[in-house]
Parts: C-alpha cells; structure tokens; sequence
C-alpha cells in the first residue's frame, strides 16, 4: 500500500469541552466535500487511490478520518491515528478560527515522520488569504496566508502543499504522486517539487508549494457527476430537531457560496465565487436526499433517515431550481425528512413553495436574524424588501408562513457586529414572542462575530491569525456554547467581547430556553 491517509479538521480551540447548546456535527462535512471524488476513486478501485487504505471500505475511510474541537483534549487521538496508520499524506482542511489547530497538527505530524509525510493545507481560511486580484490577475497574499507566513518565518515550513479553492481534483493527484514518490523510496514531501503535474487538474484553485505557484486554467468540473459525501464516509450526526435521528448533510452543489455579499461574511459569493450550474442544483440535490436515505436506512435499520441541506440559502432560492425541485422530489414523500437554510426575504418570496416543499419533507427551516435592527450594524445585503416592512415585521410575516405550513423554525443570532446591549434584549424578547405564538424557533444558534480574512475585504483588520482566537479560561468556558466566537479577532471597528455582554446573552438565552 503506497498511499495511506489521513484527513483531518483542526479544532479551533485550544482547550475545552462543546457547549450543550452549540450546533455541532460528528460528520466534517467541508473535509468530506473535498475528499469525496478521492474517495470515490479508492472506492471504484481507481489509481494508487484504489489500492490505498481508503480502499478498505466506508469504516476504514470513516476511522482515518478526524474531526477536533479543542487541541489539548483531542491530541491523543490524532497522536494515535499518526502512530496506527502511519500516512504519508495528511490532509488538513482548516477554517480560519483553526489555523492554529492546523499549525499544532502539522508541526506534530513533520515532528514524527519528517519529509516521509506530504503535508496538504486547505480550507477555507487558505481560500480567504491566498487569491486572485481580481482586475490583475495578480496572486494576492494577505498577511495570514499560510505561504506567506512560512516566508516570513513566522511558523516552520510545515504545509508542503497549499491549496486555496477547489480541493476536488488536486487531492485526487497529490494522492497519486505521493504514491508513485513512495513507490520509488523518494520521500512523500517532494510532491511539493513536481507542481507541474497539477496543469491539468479540474477546477478553479491556486496551488502553492514555498515560492512556487501554479493557478488552475478555466476548467470547471461537472458537478453532475460528483457523488455524495454520505456514500462515501457514511453518517454519524444525530439533529435534535429531527427528534435525534441520523442526519446527512447534502448539497446542490451549486457553487461556494451564498449570492447575497453581507460585509462581515465568509459565505458570500463576492468571497467564494459565482453560483454554478444552477439548471441541474435541483437534480443533484433530490439524488443526494435519496442517497442519504438510502446510506441511512441501510446502516441504521428502523430509523428514520433525515438531511440537512448545506445550501447557504436553498437552492439559491432560485424560483425555477426549486419549481424543478419540486417536480422531480414527489418521490420522497415519507422517504426522508429535511431541512435548509432561508433568509427572511427568501422565505417571503418563495411562500407559494412552502406547502410542496413541506409536502416532500421539507420539515425544518434554518434562518439567520444577526439582529433586529440591520441598519444599526451597517446593513445586509440580504435585507432587500426595505418597502415591505421592517426587518422584524417581515420576520414575523416569514414565521407565520412557516407556521401555516408545519414548518419549524431554527434560528441564527450573530452578535459583535456593534449592536447595543439594548438592541440584543429587544431581539430575545421577539425571540421569546415567537415561541409562545409558533411554539418556534425550536433551536437558536449564538455566535459572536469573527473577523475573516476576506480576500484581503477585512478592512484594513490584517489578522494573522496565528494565536487561538480565546484563551484558555473563564471566557473560553463563556463562549462553549457559541458555534464560532474569538474575543482576539473581532470585526475591525468594533470591540471585542467582554465576559459580563458573554454572560448576559448567555442568561438571555436561558430565560428563552429554561
């Protein structure tokens, strides 16, 4: 066996146990994104894929895979993964709050195998800091670029290999040159010397090895024909608002992105990229939902399967994808439960879709609120229908819709986007309003605004990111019950966090949900 891997998502925490209240997963959908068209080429029998230890079937791709949320807790089990399987490519896909989980991870791994292990930096963290101008063409670095930290020495050369965008294909040939290196006693990190054998490689990314680079030519891989994650690495999430049953995560596959391009954040198509193939996104989302069902029903007999879909927004809430959507789904009546993700507006527009969209299992509803009073903190581009309302009359008219359809609700909340402490306890006083009339939102996720590298859009913030975005301590325990939060890396312009506002949103939150 030449080629023996591990891919792993660093924690973004450096010490400290998950929040009761934080949405969590046990499946690394973004590490499963990339690496699927890998897998599926180790699963089919492909190249030095099919005869790597990913080739052993869904539990040994399963058990060479790790998830981490804090380093100090998890070490021991990446330190064991190292020992039992002894790769020679590991694969780190590292968001910006876990830079520094990738960093620990990566030096450890170089401390035990040298130059015998390929070292594979990816993520969105890197597609944030190493880009394209987009008027010059130029390979921009922002000062958090992994590439150009190891130039300026301000951490080791630890990532042989740096891959910013598309991870699809280029993973699928890292892993067959590291194979044919090894094959030859050549050690695994030379890969970094043969970047000419990625001029062909599917895709829109930039590849990086020390100084050298080479940028993907306008080659744009059908999305049609790429499998579902949960086929390939199975699933092992369970979501409370599926009353605990296994839950896949599914995709369109339309793109990186949402098309709406709010300043403060990372899923905006400005960052991420145009929205793609939108006239078959219905087509591939209804054969992931039966794909999830199926891998679901077949693992976990008498359960019932049910999906979330990773859409920024569903289907971009195109009207002509989800109409499309709906005539292709009626077969999943009863098959699978499933939910998504809306904006208020969205849902507002698309009324007309609820009832079919519900009648095909569409049971849940995932909508981000950030605040009550969007002109207070800058503005979204997603508030749109200015003339139909208030942000919050409009939110109650999008619930009542829902609520007429047996929809439930989950909702997002984002604070540290310089909102007042007044304007956040008029927030989970509607909160708790909607509850009493709808008996929803069912779910409310917190987090605390993080400032992203933004290709270099951060306003002037230039992170480096190279420390944990909280220590370890009384604020680190505060904020276990937010999905991201840093009280080092706030929106440029607005002040960090204190442990007495922490305190008091978490207290808030307690009176919503006793």
């Amino acid at each position: 066996m030449s080629l023996r891997v591990l891919a792993v998502a660093p924690p973004s925490f450096l010490s400290g146990n998950i929040g009761p209240n934080t949405f969590t997963s046990k499946d690394p959908s973004s590490l499963y994104n990339a690496c699927r068209v890998a897998a599926y080429y180790a699963d089919i029998g492909i190249g030095a894929w099919g005869d790597s230890n990913w080739a052993d079937g869904l539990s040994a791709r399963q058990s060479s895979v790790l998830l981490m949320h804090s380093l100090r807790e998890q070490m021991k089990d990446f330190d064991r993964l190292l020992s039992t399987l002894k790769p020679n490519l590991l694969l780190l896909g590292s968001m910006t709050l876990c830079f520094p989980g990738a960093i620990a991870c990566a030096r450890r791994a170089k401390e035990m195998f040298g130059d015998e292990i390929c070292i594979v930096l990816g993520g969105r963290h890197v597609s944030e800091s190493l880009f394209l101008d987009k008027g010059t063409g130029t390979i921009i670095n922002h000062p958090s670029s992994p590439v150009r930290l190891m130039a300026e020495n301000e951490i080791e050369n630890i990532f042989d290999i740096v891959v910013s965008g598309d991870g699809d294909y280029p993973i699928v040939e890292i892993g067959e040159l590291v194979a044919s290196l090894v094959s030859r006693n050549i050690p695994a990190a030379s890969a970094k010397n043969h970047l000419e054998r990625f001029s062909q490689t599917p895709g829109r990314w930039i590849i990086s090895a020390g100084s050298n680079y080479i940028v993907s030519k306008p080659n744009i891989f059908d999305r049609n024909i790429i499998p579902a994650p949960c086929e390939l690495f199975g699933v092992r999430t369970f979501f409370d608002v599926f009353d605990g049953n296994p839950t896949a995560h599914v995709y369109s596959d339309s793109g990186g992105g949402c098309k709406f391009g709010c300043p403060f954040c990372s899923e905006s198509s400005h960052i991420n990229g145009p929205l793609l193939q939108l006239d078959t996104a219905a087509d591939r989302l209804f054969r992931q939902l039966v794909s999830a069902s199926n891998v679901i029903r077949k693992a976990y007999p008498g359960k019932t399967p049910s999906a979330f879909v990773e859409d920024s927004i569903f289907l971009a809430s195109q009207e002509y994808a989800i109409e499309r959507f709906v005539r292709v789904a009626e077969s999943l009546d009863k098959q699978i439960r499933f939910g998504g993700q809306l904006t208020v507006d969205c849902t507002n527009e698309l009324q007309a879709y609820l009832k079919p969209l519900r009648e095909r299992g569409l049971e849940y509803v995932f909508v981000g609120l950030e605040t009550s009073s969007p002109t207070d903190v800058g503005g979204f581009s997603k508030d749109r229908q200015l003339s139909e309302g208030t942000w919050l009359e409009r939110a109650c008219k999008a619930f009542s819709l829902l609520s007429e359809n047996r929809i439930n609700v989950g909702v997002s909340l984002l604070f540290g986007l310089g909102e007042s402490r007044e304007n956040r306890e008029f927030l989970f006083q509607r909160l708790l309003s909607w509850r009493q009339a709808y008996g929803f939102p069912c779910a409310v996720s917190m987090n605390w605004a993080v400032q992203h590298p933004l290709k270099g859009r951060d306003g002037g913030a230039n992170y480096r990111y190279l420390d944990w975005g909280v220590d370890p301590g009384p604020m680190s325990d505060a904020l276990q019950d937010f999905g991201e939060a840093s009280v080092r890396y706030p929106i440029f312009g607005v002040k960090p966090p204190t442990l007495e506002e922490v305190n008091e949103v978490r207290s808030m939150y307690r009176q919503l949900f006793p």
